[in-house]
């Protein structure tokens, strides 16, 4: 397996959860996530929001890497299929589909600890932005 990426989830807030980019085959992106207590929800499960920005930041690395191009995102559906409770989890994005103004990304979500339990799936829609569009953080 080739090096580990050292790239961010997209905001310092994200940034700070224990994460590791991996390389993908082709143009899918993977990122794991650990589990730790910081981000289980009540039941003892990864919280839906975390699960969601993990998918989120996932398929945005795979439409901006396909395409060159920076991304938001303007459409979202998931599928919550299993708690996430064991950990990492595995998050595969890969592009659908990129055309001259928007990807589409198919994400899956597993958690490897738990058998590669499939945790939850989704679409995510992300529309390319304009140099005029948006104002790069500086890290």
């Amino acid at each position: 397996m080739a090096a580990r990426m050292n790239l961010g989830l997209g905001c310092p807030l994200l940034d700070a959860l224990p994460h590791r980019h991996l390389p993908g085959e082709g143009e899918t992106r993977v990122v794991e996530l650990d589990i730790t207590d910081d981000i289980r929800g009540p039941g003892g499960s990864v919280h839906g929001g975390i699960l969601c920005s993990l998918v989120d930041c996932a398929a945005a690395s795979a439409i901006a890497y396909a395409s060159g191009r920076l991304v938001a995102t303007s459409a979202f559906s998931i599928n919550m299929l299993s708690a996430a409770r064991v950990g990492p989890l595995r998050t595969t994005a890969t592009p659908l589909r990129v055309t001259q103004s928007h990807g589409v990304a198919e994400v899956h979500v597993h958690d490897t600890g738990k058998d590669d339990r499939l945790v939850a799936t989704a679409l995510v829609t992300l529309t390319f932005l304009s140099g005029e569009a948006f104002e790069r953080r500086t890290v």
